[in-house]
């Protein structure tokens, strides 16, 4: 077996056809998992972006005979990005705090949808568990989870999709006319492709880039809201000094109005920063957020050595290998 399908010998025809293979269905059209079904996969974003959005899946929120009441599924993206300079696959979820990628190779392609598959399968089951033991994620945690520039596929492939789509129809293997050719997954494993996930936890997984820069991403955080914080207060110095004493307090007034400028607009333009540098992109935006606890006066004693710390994890060969490849996919 040569191609994915039709004449499509590539990533992202792979992981469609390795996703039907490994049993999950199609729910495109009207967004219902099928009862007893593994997962359900949605191509409607792919034809418009060309592939850069990514699938969707949805995984029902059941661990064995056990049902997370509260989570009905959870939405994962698949973006096709380069890892190293070889394709690849990152699997991202905010409602799960997961974030993996997987290798794709061409000698075997359809492993990296058996691995997502395996891989999604046991990480839900063990979050699903969490949650009913009382595992709450934080909304930090949920916005920790750094965004996917994906890649684009062929303009063939989703013009294809596209059409398929059109016409109603429904992506399984009679879609192509060849039966399930997939084997298990234990049996081609020869080594690990990919790191669990975070399970809500504060123990950090995934790459190593993405290690490097989530204790300073988290420190950059605080320090953008303790200067927010500050900002507020002096908003509300201002606001105090003139009911009580109107504008007989001109050094308070000009002093705290000029701090809620700097400490406020600092930190809007930080907190865009932070999430470009927990994200691994931008320019100049992440400098700001870096230097950001540095000249705050409320936390620049702490925040100095933040900045350095903050400053050499940017700039560690890891990081700046994946913000290149980034950069490339944008």
């Amino acid at each position: 077996m040569s191609i994915a399908f039709g004449h499509f010998d590539e990533p992202f025809a792979w992981l469609i056809r390795g996703l039907i293979e490994y049993g999950w269905a199609d729910i495109t059209r009207n967004k219902v998992l099928p009862p007893q079904a593994v997962g359900g996969f949605d191509l409607s974003f792919v034809p418009d972006s060309q592939g850069q959005s990514g699938i969707v899946l949805r995984v029902p929120a059941i661990a064995g005979n056990q049902r997370c009441h509260q989570d009905e599924a959870y939405a994962f993206e698949i973006k096709l990005i380069q890892i190293e300079g070889s394709p690849g696959f990152a699997v991202r979820s905010e409602a799960c705090n997961y974030l993996q990628e997987f290798i794709f190779s061409p000698e075997n392609p359809l492993w990296a949808a058996g691995y997502i598959h395996q891989g999604l399968s046991e990480y839900v089951t063990e979050f699903v568990r969490w949650r009913l033991g009382g595992g709450e994620l934080t909304w930090a945690q949920r916005q920790g989870v750094p965004e996917v520039d994906g890649g684009p596929c062929s303009a063939s492939l989703t013009s294809w999709i596209g059409q398929q789509l059109s016409l109603q129809r429904q992506f399984d293997a009679t879609l192509w006319g060849q039966g399930v050719q997939s084997t298990p997954v234990e049996q081609r494993a020869v080594s690990p492709m990919v790191t669990v996930g975070n399970l809500g936890r504060a123990g950090a997984a995934g790459t190593p880039a993405q290690q490097l820069l989530q204790a300073p991403a988290k420190a950059l955080f605080i320090m953008v809201c303790l200067g927010g914080s500050a900002a507020a207060m002096a908003f509300c110095n201002i606001f105090i000094t003139v009911a009580l004493f109107g504008f007989s307090r001109p050094f308070a007034l000009v002093t705290n109005f000029l701090f809620l400028l700097f400490a406020g607009g600092g930190g809007v333009a930080a907190w865009f920063g932070w999430r470009e540098y927990r994200a691994m992109k931008g320019t100049v935006l992440p400098w700001i957020a870096i230097v950001y606890p540095a000249v705050i006066p409320i936390c620049c004693l702490g925040g100095i050595p933040i900045s350095i710390w903050a400053a050499r994890q940017w700039q560690s060969p890891a990081v700046l290998q994946r913000r290149k490849a980034n950069k490339k996919h944008r």
